[in-house]
């Protein structure tokens, strides 16, 4: 496994420690750093998590933590094209059929979601992030 999608919620679960998924998504991150993979993000998540975090930690945390996964995660370029090319992925939802396109843009391997619909018409592979530890 070279390239690894992170959807929003499980980079959700990475920052915050209240969160259920928050011990898996650690580990999925130290196995990534480990193995060499790049860990990959869409740029519509950053403001999903400014908007859902800065409630919970404040403007400045919640800037401080989109700082750190703006310096380790990389972002596919994403546009217009990816925009319409998102619409081949709708199985329900939009936001999920964008963070699909990000993926393909990206030319990612594995696509981590917490999310069990929405997903698939993906053609990329879809698996949890407990399942993912197993996998890169």
């Amino acid at each position: 496994m070279r390239n690894v999608f992170w959807d929003t919620n499980v980079l959700l679960d990475l920052l915050d420690c209240e969160r259920d998924g928050h011990e898996t998504a650690n580990n999925l991150l130290e196995l990534a750093r480990k193995r060499g993979c790049e860990c990959q993000c869409s740029w519509h998540s950053l403001s999903i998590i400014d908007y859902v975090g800065g409630k919970k930690f404040g403007r400045e945390d919640i800037w401080e933590l989109l700082r750190s996964i703006v310096s380790e995660f990389v972002i596919p370029k994403t546009g217009t094209y990816e925009a319409r090319f998102a619409f081949h992925f709708l199985d329900g939802d939009f936001e999920d059929a964008m963070q699909i396109a990000a993926a393909v843009a990206g030319n990612a391997d594995l696509l981590i979601t917490d999310s069990k619909s929405g997903f698939g018409k993906s053609p990329i592979k879809v698996v949890s992030p407990h399942a993912a530890c197993g996998l890169i």
